[in-house]
């Protein structure tokens, strides 16, 4: 796994909105989807997620300027079995 975070917190900041979201399979057990809001807690975010052999493995990217939020992901829409170590078929 792959995790970059730089983050500036607001203390103060309680306010969020949700501003819209977009999804979509893209095949059977893959999935995009791209969600915008507003934070006022974050002031400035910057996130570099890549994950494997976990549930809703993937990419994720998320953008912070000033509380608007960009975040995008790609991912499997499965679980991961770790006592079987592999995809749960449930």
């Amino acid at each position: 796994m792959l995790n970059i975070n730089f983050s500036l917190e607001n203390p103060f900041g309680i306010k969020f909105k949700n501003l819209g979201c977009l999804s979509k399979k893209i095949t059977k057990n893959k999935a995009w989807e791209l969600q915008h809001c507003y934070d006022a807690a974050t002031l400035l975010q910057i996130e570099l997620n890549y994950s494997i052999r976990r549930d809703h493995a993937g990419f994720r990217l998320t953008l912070v300027l000033f509380g608007y939020t960009i975040y995008f992901q790609l991912y499997d829409t499965r679980h991961w079995d770790y006592t079987n170590n592999k995809w749960s078929t449930e």
